[in-house]
């Protein structure tokens, strides 16, 4: 499972580069064939120190959560809507993204390398 997360970590950091120090990534909620409601992709890399902006796309009616607690990060993203987040990856680990309004509908880590 570790490996998995490694290699999907160099497989992300090197699509969502947008420059020295930012990190730049669009986020999509969707469906999965399960019926499972869940933010993609579920997980993303940054360097310590860098800037992460996310732009949050809710494709569904209802609102949906975004979090990394870690971070301070906790938006609620309006049906259709879309919502932007701003934050400073100033620690490394391996860190949860979850939903706080529908737990069970979200599963991911934000990963901080060194």
């Amino acid at each position: 499972m570790r490996v998995l997360a490694l290699a999907l970590v160099f497989v992300v950091l090197g699509l969502t580069s947008a420059g020295a120090g930012e990190i730049s990534l669009r986020i999509v909620n969707v469906v999965t064939p399960q019926d499972v409601k869940i933010w993609e992709p579920t997980s993303f890399t940054a360097k310590k120190g860098d800037t992460v902006v996310l732009q949050l796309v809710n494709r569904h009616a209802d609102e949906h959560g975004f979090e990394i607690a870690a971070f301070g990060v906790k938006e609620v993203v309006p049906g259709e809507k879309t919502s932007n987040v701003k934050f400073t990856a100033d620690r490394a680990g391996i860190f949860p993204i979850k939903c706080h309004l529908h737990p069970a509908h979200v599963v991911g880590q934000f990963v901080v390398l060194e």
